[in-house]
């Protein structure tokens, strides 16, 4: 793929991303955040209970609270013991003009069963966009283009909260993602180790994750998957906007057109007027066309 070919490419790219994130949250994101917020954030202890008892779980929650999602525990089922809270409430009389007030003293724990979604049956739970197509060749190029700059990449069963991670030289993918997926994903951790590597304290959660997001889009986009409505989403899940975006325009393109560049392989080397082209007029236009 010739550069003007990639310049061409990304700017239509982005430009699809930042109608997507101006239009605000999907309904499909809307849906997901909102069964999100049913499932508690149990503490470290509780954690390491789950974690002893059933090795895998993903989304755990009381027999009764599956039931308000509309499934149901499997029979024969076993549950999940953990430790539960028992509070106290007391209520202090009103004062004139004013209202009642009280105080919550903890008293002490009790244990109780809750069950991983994989224990239930029913209603099917709203599920995060994801990308969709066929990577092919590309994430095996996408391999090489890790290991041509030391980069380890493992596959691993250990991630359960998350479908990827990078940490410094290598990066963390679950195994077992579909395979247009497993090709964002993995577009998405190389993205935070040409961006991030080195600068994490720097830059806060929101711009890091919209940075890298959006370089993974626009690789998916150079290799025909569709992968706009799981963007979006991805961004808006973690604050970011179509600003974001626009803040970090230039990174994204460069970072973008280097792993493209990697994967696609191109036909005429970039020359220093290309570089300056890049970074002059184009992205003013750019940003200009949606700066309203």
């Amino acid at each position: 793929m010739k550069t003007n070919q990639q310049k061409q490419l990304v700017a239509h790219a982005l430009d699809t991303l930042a109608s997507a994130l101006e239009r605000g949250e999907s309904e499909q994101l809307k849906a997901y955040l909102s069964t999100l917020g049913r499932f508690h954030r149990y503490s470290v202890g509780n954690v390491l209970l789950i974690a002893m008892q059933r090795p895998g779980a993903t989304r755990v929650a009381g027999f009764r609270a599956w039931q308000k999602l509309g499934r149901h525990v499997k029979e024969g089922e076993r549950g999940i013991r953990i430790f539960a809270p028992i509070v106290w409430r007391t209520k202090k009389e009103k004062r004139e003009g004013g209202e009642g007030d009280g105080t919550e003293e903890l008293v002490r724990f009790r244990s109780v069963c809750v069950f991983d979604v994989a224990q239930t049956e029913g209603k099917p739970l709203p599920e995060f966009a994801q990308a969709c197509g066929e990577p092919g060749e590309y994430t095996g190029r996408l391999l090489d283009f890790a290991a041509e700059r030391a980069i380890e990449v493992e596959f691993s069963d250990a991630l359960v909260s998350a479908h990827g991670l990078s940490s410094g030289g290598s990066i963390l993918v679950r195994k077992g993602l579909p395979p247009a997926e497993e090709f964002s994903v993995l577009a998405h951790e190389h993205a935070h180790e040409l961006l991030h590597r080195d600068e994490n304290e720097l830059l806060d959660r929101t711009v890091r994750e919209t940075q890298a997001e959006a370089v993974a889009f626009v690789v998916c986009q150079a290799i025909g998957l569709d992968a706009a409505n799981a963007a979006a989403d991805y961004i808006q899940l973690y604050l970011g906007s179509k600003e974001t975006l626009l803040e970090s325009l230039q990174r994204i393109r460069e970072a973008a057109v280097e792993i493209i560049g990697a994967i696609t392989g191109k036909d005429e080397e970039r020359t220093p007027a290309d570089g300056a082209e890049w970074q002059g007029a184009d992205t003013g236009e750019y940003q200009a066309a949606h700066a309203a």
